[in-house]
């Protein structure tokens, strides 16, 4: 905005100053401005309402992820499964969205240099950070041997599904809960294939960004939009000051200023005024919406667009842990367990 105040100051020196060197009108470059200008809110109102879906879809499959993990608690207390197997899958459950949180929110981005050892570099110092600030969040919820074995991979978030899965698959052949080839063992891998899948369409939502030709269209003609509103604006000032002091050149006489009437000095100054609103305010919403579109489509790497996370993370522990306390205390019956027949 200051460059394009700039802009609209030269404008106005010209039309003041070199009134013959300006032979655009200032009424030419608004309309101009006014064709462009409607193409670009269309734009900007098609990105606005794509990034927006892009942030819902996000938070969706994100609530998705945590919902699997309730469910699976409560398959585990409808089985009267053993209490330190239930709370080792529903630990793995919040342990997942913890890592997928704290991967994707990671302040440095991956590299795109294209040179392998780098990008494998950055990775292992990414993951060790990643790491660090787990230990600070919840420093109990991963055992040094898990931890060991899951910082080998780039993706223990989703790993971590596989261990549940193989957990619930050795579970069955123990007979604590019902066998493979019943429907509750389905319903089960159903919860985690839908975890699973979860994770990997947020992941995919924040590895796959906006096409880069298109934001940077759609930047270009923001700009020039602007542009274009600040040469009016300033053509529009400097033919403001031109008329508001009247010349008498008339040869031979002396050169006085001449006020014109009351009434055409509100009429020019309340033009000015509306294409202030209309040059000078609107750029600034434009750019305002195209930093807000650029920013929700992005819910993982902007501060203030970014999905509330951690405040989800911590309401699904407070339900799994006042879940498995009232299933501990059954008020009037005993506790379920899965006998084989």
């Amino acid at each position: 905005m200051l460059h394009l105040s700039i802009v609209s100051v030269f404008s106005c020196g010209l039309k003041v100053f070199q009134p013959d060197v300006v032979v655009v009108s200032p009424a030419a470059v608004q309309k101009l401005g006014t064709l462009l200008m409607s193409f670009v809110s269309l734009l900007l109102g098609f990105f606005l309402a794509s990034s927006m879906n892009w942030w819902f879809k996000c938070v969706r499959e994100f609530l998705k992820l945590l919902d699997s993990v309730r469910s699976m608690q409560m398959q585990m207390v409808a089985l009267g499964v053993r209490k330190d197997r239930a709370d080792t899958i529903t630990r793995y459950g919040v342990l997942s969205a913890w890592l997928l949180h704290l991967n994707l929110t990671q302040d440095e981005p991956p590299t795109a240099s294209g040179d392998l050892q780098t990008d494998v570099v950055g990775g292992k110092v990414r993951d060790k950070e990643m790491w660090a600030k787990l230990d600070s969040l919840r420093p109990s919820i991963v055992l040094p041997r898990e931890k060991l074995m899951l910082s080998q991979y780039p993706e223990p978030y989703s790993l971590l599904w596989t261990w549940v899965a193989s957990l619930i698959g050795r579970m069955a052949v123990d007979r604590e809960i019902p066998p493979m080839a019943s429907p509750t063992y389905g319903r089960i891998l159903d919860l985690v294939s839908a975890a699973f899948s979860s994770i990997r369409e947020v992941r995919t939502l924040y590895a796959v960004k906006v096409p880069f030709i298109y934001l940077h269209t759609l930047a270009m003609f923001v700009h020039v939009n602007n542009i274009l509103n600040a040469v009016s604006f300033g053509l529009t000032l400097g033919y403001a000051l031109t008329q508001s002091v009247e010349i008498d050149t008339d040869e031979g006489a002396e050169v006085e200023p001449i006020r014109m009437s009351a009434r055409r000095r509100v009429r020019v100054w309340t033009v000015l005024l509306t294409q202030f609103c209309f040059s000078m305010i609107a750029p600034v919403l434009y750019l305002a919406l195209l930093e807000v579109c650029v920013c929700i489509s992005q819910p993982f790497r902007y501060k203030d667009a970014r999905i509330p996370a951690v405040r989800l993370i911590r309401a699904l522990e407070e339900d799994l842990k006042n879940t498995a306390a009232v299933a501990d205390q059954p008020p009037s019956w005993e506790q379920p367990a899965f006998t084989v027949a």
